[in-house]
């Protein structure tokens, strides 16, 4: 879980030039096959707020737990929101994403982006 936090945190919280989409996907997929303790809905401390020059806010944190047909559970994040001054147009969106979990083990099975986010919107920063 330190670890997961540690890279959340990274990824959303340094300042600096876009690294990019496939480095959050690398690290989404790390995550995979691990075990977290983050299955219940909380707000990041800073969200709203801008933590990218005047187009990115800090998304809600994950903003609900709910289940599949075989029991898993889905976790939904708000990760981020690039605002339409963004240096690219085709980031602007919001980086919304989910993940299963076994609701036993706690470990990740799989992640995706949920609906009503813009995957390129979820970058990371260097």
């Amino acid at each position: 879980m330190r670890y997961y936090l540690l890279s959340i945190t990274m990824f959303i919280f340094l300042n600096g030039c876009s690294v990019g989409h496939k480095d959050f996907v690398d690290i989404e997929n790390s995550f995979v096959g691990k075990k977290t303790s983050l299955i219940k809905p909380f707000k990041f401390e800073n969200s709203g707020q801008f933590i990218r020059g005047d187009f990115e806010i800090a998304g809600y944190g994950i903003t609900h737990v709910t289940k599949d047909k075989d029991g898993n559970l889905i976790v939904h994040w708000y990760v981020s929101e690039i605002l339409p001054n963004a240096p690219k147009k085709e980031w602007i969106g919001k980086c919304l994403l989910y993940e299963i979990v076994d609701p036993k083990t706690h470990i990740i099975k799989s992640w995706g982006y949920d609906e009503g986010g813009n995957p390129l919107s979820c970058r990371t920063w260097q």
